[in-house]
């Protein structure tokens, strides 16, 4: 039967947990406040949300769950607590019928930016042999799209588990000059222009937190504070839904109306129908999560990450004897990364785990 005949149309996601969110705003504007505040707005408490911090703007929030994140891969200092980005994300979908997360704040892409041009200037340099400490010294400009890749790598393979994923970001202002030569300013992420272009393009929401500063009757600064969803140009954000205000209240409350609202809207306002919705993409995100966990956990740039983590603090003298059977099982080539055979990965894992 040709698969043209089993095209369904689409129904529109009605979970916030189906949508990718980031969000913008100077520093002290309450973005992780409002991640928070929101996560525990619309699904009554807090008990599904993991916050990953690469900063510390939790530390005074009550009842949050939250991961100190302080390295892209592994982290930076073992004590415990702190992890790395990576191995987080493993941790998270390895273990995902065992832990009750299912809605991700990552706070801040900026920090965690940091981190990951840190690990793709040891990767590149690795596979390069040479010792890069700039991220303009890999040639051809390779290195920007490599930690823009390596960042929304991990936020993909969130998103395929069934994760909802949250990323807040500060904001900075640049000069733009368009073909006729007129010059503006943008705001837009705090971070490499790769970066914040992937994020752009593959977010279903960017929220900017507009924080200004007007004078009051008694000749005071009054300080407003309000979320927006249309760009004028001038600033990053945006929205797929058609029905979403241009503008709000920095209110949870008033978030999730909104987002419920526009939700009820692209289904005509039958509330039933969304209810219904609701529960059937649960059920089939749940079962395409479950795919996509399998088939990651046999891909080889899991198992050779894997086969990385393994062999890091064995002794040389180990290291040695793993080098010698990886060259029989890698025919005669003993650098496992060069590999993509699934079944010679897994043999050399396995192999690496006995000598632990």
């Amino acid at each position: 039967m040709s698969f043209l005949k089993q095209l369904k149309p689409n129904k529109p996601t009605a979970s916030l947990e189906g949508y990718f969110i980031s969000m913008l705003a100077k520093s002290k504007f309450g973005k992780t406040t409002f991640a928070i505040d929101l996560a525990k707005e619309f699904y009554g408490n807090l008990d599904n949300t993991l916050l990953l911090a690469t900063e510390i703007g939790y530390k005074t929030m009550d009842g949050v769950f939250a991961i100190p994140i302080t390295g892209f891969d592994y982290a930076d200092e073992e004590d415990g607590e702190q992890r790395g980005f990576i191995e987080t994300v493993d941790e998270l979908i390895e273990n995902k019928a065992d832990v009750p997360f299912r809605f991700i704040i990552i706070d801040t892409i900026t920090a965690l930016e940091r981190y990951a041009i840190s690990y793709v200037l040891r990767k590149a340099g690795r596979e390069d042999g040479k010792r890069y400490t700039d991220i303009s010294d890999i040639p051809w400009g390779k290195g920007y799209n490599m930690v823009a890749e390596e960042i929304y790598k991990q936020i993909d393979r969130l998103k395929k588990a069934g994760f909802g994923v949250f990323i807040i970001g500060h904001e900075k202002t640049r000069k733009i000059t368009n073909k006729d030569g007129f010059e503006y300013d943008y705001t837009t992420f705090n971070i490499l222009t790769k970066t914040s272009d992937i994020i752009e393009r593959e977010a279903d929401m960017i929220i900017y937190g507009d924080l200004q500063v007007e004078k009051g009757e008694d000749g005071k600064a009054i300080e407003t504070r309000k979320l927006r969803f249309r760009s004028d140009g001038n600033i990053l954000c945006g929205t797929r839904f058609r029905m979403f205000p241009p503008v709000i209240d920095n209110d949870p409350t008033t978030f999730v109306n909104a987002f419920k609202e526009a939700i009820l809207g692209l289904y005509n306002g039958d509330e039933k129908a969304v209810e219904e919705a609701r529960r059937e993409q649960k059920e089939e995100a749940e079962k395409k999560a479950e795919k996509a966990i399998q088939k990651e956990k046999q891909s080889p740039e899991t198992l050779i990450e894997k086969i990385e983590e393994a062999v890091k603090g064995l002794d040389n003298s180990v290291k040695k004897e793993i080098a010698g059977k990886f060259k029989e099982i890698f025919a005669g080539d003993p650098n496992f990364r060069n590999s993509q055979d699934v079944k010679a990965l897994t043999e050399a894992l396995e192999f690496v785990k006995s000598k632990s």
